[in-house]
Formats: structure tokens, C-alpha cells, sequence
């Protein structure tokens, strides 16, 4: 298994390559021997690919080991850890117009991990249903927007926080004529 928190930069990583070689999930599902399904869920961090699974989706982007973990050192020999906004990726959670995840940073606490993104909703769009291994944060920046959690509503407005067990189906409506931008922060176990 790959160290949880190694596991958001190796799904970023994988996409990046993916993306930068042009290929589809199908793509790398064929030559990889590795579902489509699965692929995706490795790429948004949703789960955690098996050694031989990795191994197939490296070899099948063709990098080496090496090459592939060069750079994911996360203080990188520093005292201290700063992402400069234009080295912030979006990374891909979900197949929805409208819906976009700018990746701040991820690391390993005592028996879990902590990822942190930044969620922006445009107007009169809605994200798909998840349920994650953990608990979710969300910290609304600008906007407003209903937050469903196993069917409940919760109405949010800006400065808002918003804390619940990631178990429960969830999701975010922006019925509003402006987009809203949210800061979530994932503790995975």
C-alpha cells in the first residue's frame, strides 16, 4: 500500500502524466489492465491502489519509479512549506461542469491524513453525491450555497463552517446567480 500521506500527490501525479501523454482513463485502463473505475478513483484520492495495481499504472505511463516520486519530498528539506498560487493544481474530484477543486496541500496526521482544497461552485450548478473515509470541513470564502448531508439541508453563507462526518452522503447546490468559493479540508483515516 502507498503511505496515506503520499496518496494525494501519487493521484495528482498520476493524472498530471496521464493528462500530459494525452491519453483518456480508457487509455491508461487498456494498457495499464486496471479499470476505469478504479483509475478514477485512485486520481481524486478516493482510494488507495494496491502495490501491483501502482506498478501497472506507472509502467503503463512509462516513467520509472524514480522519476515518478522525484519532487514529492513535501517540506523538501525546509523549515516550513509554501505553495505559490500558480503551482496550485485543480485536480479532477468529480466529471461536473462547473464544479472545480484547486489543490492547496495534503499531509499525514497520527492515524489519518489531511488534504486541503479549494472548492468553487459556479452559479446554478451542484456537485455529485460522495461519501468519504472521514470528516469534512468547509469554510465558505464568498457566496452562499445549500449543503445537503444524507438528505438535510444546510444553508450556507459566507464565513460559514461547516463540520460532519464525510461517512454521510453529501453534496453542495449553488442556486445563486454567483459562483461560490469554498475552503475543504478532508481528515481521511
Amino acid at each position: 500500500m502507498i503511505d496515506s500521506e503520499l496518496l494525494p500527490r501519487v493521484a495528482r501525479k498520476i493524472k498530471t502524466l496521464r493528462s500530459n501523454k494525452n491519453l483518456t482513463l480508457a487509455d491508461l485502463s487498456k494498457t495499464s489492465h486496471v479499470s476505469k473505475g478504479l483509475l478514477s478513483k485512485i486520481e481524486n484520492s478516493r482510494t488507495t491502489p494496491s502495490l501491483p495495481v501502482f506498478l501497472g499504472i506507472v509502467n503503463a505511463l512509462g516513467v520509472s519509479l524514480r522519476d515518478f516520486f522525484d519532487g514529492m519530498d513535501l517540506l523538501q528539506d525546509k523549515e516550513y512549506l509554501l505553495i505559490r498560487k500558480e503551482d496550485q493544481q485543480l485536480v479532477q474530484k468529480e466529471h461536473h461542469p462547473g464544479v472545480s477543486h484547486r489543490f492547496l496541500m495534503a499531509q499525514s496526521l497520527p492515524g489519518s491524513s489531511l488534504e486541503m482544497v479549494v472548492l468553487t461552485l459556479q452559479p446554478e450548478t451542484q456537485s455529485n453525491a460522495a461519501i468519504t473515509d472521514g470528516h469534512e470541513l468547509y469554510y465558505v470564502l464568498t457566496g452562499q450555497c445549500d449543503y445537503y448531508i444524507n438528505e438535510e439541508l444546510v444553508k450556507l453563507e459566507e464565513g460559514d463552517l461547516l463540520y460532519f462526518d464525510g461517512t454521510k452522503a453529501h453534496f453542495a447546490a449553488n442556486h445563486s446567480t454567483s459562483a461560490v468559493v469554498m475552503l475543504m479540508i478532508t481528515f481521511l483515516k
